[in-house]
């Protein structure tokens, strides 16, 4: 029987030491190329720490495998010289799956929230313009352009929502200098830009002090003329595209689609077209989801401005608030209008919406329809994620996406409760129990609970890419 020499032992025993601290090698710059781009914490959920768009890898279709990467190996042959070769190694991504379609509007200054991961959400925004914003798990962020018509006032000042006292001039004012929107459409090429926010909502008087109301200010969102609306429009869209061509432009979102709002818009399609000789540019459109009062001067949606009704929809009953049946036939007459001017080949985004009342103020409902029971308010929200996942229509629906009616959607909010200890609220503006963290202790909320449960249980469904939408790009 031959058995090996010494010498021939010892050799092996080298060559397979070399082989085995090449492969100890191989791992340690697979692990570091894969950590260096995601940071994996120990629970597998990855860090916040890390500013993931800054270190995006390019995905090749929808794959979300990485590029090859090179590593310099001796060759290892008898009797000739080391030399150099070039392994190529498939890294694989192990990015967490995120429900694509869903998302949530931080309201509360920040995401710093220790579960805020677990979420699993696609898409948030927090309705400014940001150059390097967070993105928890490498979620998406929705830019949002601010707006509003000049006033012969200053804004927010306590006059400034009394168009008779504070009329209206003819131009408008952005939130944000054009050099940063420049700057932020640069640095997050392919991003989703909502241009104003309700910017049919009129301006109004808020009383700390209420009802004595020594203490007035002016509170609101984007308010502007449907006509000045059209020109500002054209501009940030200019102003965007100019500095990053593959940016999608949505319109600002109305509060909801009801008969009044919806004439606001055709407003602003037909001057439009009558200013700039072409169609409105939209890539995205966007609607909000609410369901409010609209009444002059009343609590709720009030009259958008440049309308001059007194009163429009659920003006008897606050019963509407929760209802399934109107909430279904607002997102219909949305569509509705979109094909109406043909425009039922593009993508519909609900940017924002929840119960906000607190309670109902008018009207006797049905218990199920209270917004101050937070049961009904997580019955309501897992019910309107069934509706916009599951919802199609071969006439009016999205033809790329089964004809599904929506194709993203945003709850609010995120983080605008603040709740104490023993359950009293120190701060919620509007229906503490929308929140999905207490701003107090930063946990997770009741509702909270149930998004979190709905995203994970529905990851499939939720994770696919809404066709004609940024995520795609």
């Amino acid at each position: 029987m031959n058995r090996p020499t010494v010498a021939t032992l010892a050799k092996s025993y080298v060559v397979s030491a070399i082989l085995l601290g090449l492969l100890f090698a191989l791992l340690v710059v697979s692990s570091a190329q894969t950590k260096s781009l995601y940071a994996e914490t120990h629970s597998g959920i990855w860090s916040e720490n890390i500013p993931l768009q800054e270190t995006e890898i390019p995905a090749t279709g929808s794959s979300n495998t990485l590029s090859s990467f090179t590593v310099s190996l001796p060759t290892i042959s008898a009797g000739s010289p080391s030399a150099t070769n070039t392994l190529f190694m498939p890294v694989v991504s192990r990015q967490v799956q995120l429900s694509t379609r869903l998302g949530y509007g931080d309201s509360g200054g920040g995401i710093n929230y220790p579960d805020v991961e677990s979420l699993r959400a696609g898409w948030y925004l927090n309705w400014v313009v940001q150059v390097t914003p967070k993105r928890p798990n490498g979620m998406k962020y929705v830019q949002v352009v601010r707006l509003h018509q000049k006033l012969a006032c200053p804004l927010g000042s306590a006059n400034a929502w009394n168009r008779t006292v504070c009329p209206y001039e003819d131009d408008y004012i952005l939130g944000q200098s054009t050099g940063v929107i420049s700057a932020a459409a640069a640095t997050n090429p392919g991003s989703l830009w909502l241009i104003g926010n309700e910017m049919e909502r009129r301006d109004f008087q808020y009383c700390y002090d209420w009802p004595v109301c020594n203490n007035a200010v002016t509170l609101g969102q984007d308010e502007i003329l449907p006509e000045k609306y059209a020109e500002a429009y054209h501009d940030v869209y200019t102003l965007i595209k100019g500095a990053d061509p593959k940016a999608q432009i949505a319109i600002g979102g109305v509060i909801q689609p009801t008969l009044l709002r919806l004439e606001y818009l055709s407003r602003i399609w037909t001057a439009y077209q009558a200013k700039y000789g072409v169609e409105m540019p939209v890539d995205v459109w966007n609607v909000h989801a609410f369901v409010l009062r609209e009444e002059r001067g009343g609590y709720g949606a009030d009259i958008p401005a440049g309308l001059d009704a007194t009163t429009g929809a659920y003006t008897a009953s606050d019963c509407t608030h929760l209802s399934k049946d109107v909430f279904d036939q607002q997102m219909r007459a949305m569509r509705q209008w979109m094909k109406d001017r043909g425009q039922q080949n593009k993508p519909l985004i609900v940017s924002e919406y929840s119960p906000l009342y607190r309670q109902i103020y008018t009207g006797s409902c049905d218990s199920s329809l209270d917004p101050a029971k937070q049961q009904n308010v997580i019955d309501y929200m897992t019910w309107t994620f069934d509706y916009f996942l599951n919802t199609k229509d071969t006439e009016i629906g999205y033809p790329a996406d089964e004809h599904r009616l929506v194709q993203m959607w945003n709850w609010f909010s995120l983080n605008h409760a603040k709740i104490d200890a023993q359950g009293n609220v120190i701060e919620a503006p509007l229906n503490e129990w929308a929140s999905l963290f207490n701003r107090f202790d930063k946990s997770l909320t009741g509702t909270g609970t149930a998004f979190k449960q709905y995203s994970l249980a529905n990851l499939a469904a939720l994770s696919r890419i809404p066709p004609g939408v940024y995520f795609a790009r």
